[in-house]
């Protein structure tokens, strides 16, 4: 899925229930600081494949600055995308929620 059909799929009531579902399941909390706030959380998609297919599993529950930061290094290669996917999902499936 490119950029726009993303920013177009974001805005279908799927992705909102979904979204919402992910929101109260994790409680508004951030996976990486534990924060919790009603708003500035994004839902990340740690399977970009799945992207419109997403279950539970692929997606992370991040405040913004935690999601800002992660995009960045992702972006600037310190970190592997692929390495970070699986650390962070061993991670997830280890938590408490």
């Amino acid at each position: 899925m490119n950029s726009k059909e993303k920013v177009l799929f974001r805005r279908t009531k799927k992705w909102q229930e979904f979204r919402s579902f992910i929101l109260e399941k994790y409680e508004y909390t951030c996976f990486i600081c534990g924060i919790k706030k009603k708003k500035g959380l994004h839902v990340h998609h740690i399977n970009e494949e799945k992207y419109g297919n997403e279950v539970e599993k692929d997606v992370v529950l991040l405040c913004s600055t935690h999601h800002k930061l992660i995009e960045y290094l992702l972006r600037r290669k310190v970190l592997d995308i692929d390495d970070f996917c699986k650390k962070l999902k061993e991670i997830y499936l280890k938590s408490k929620f």
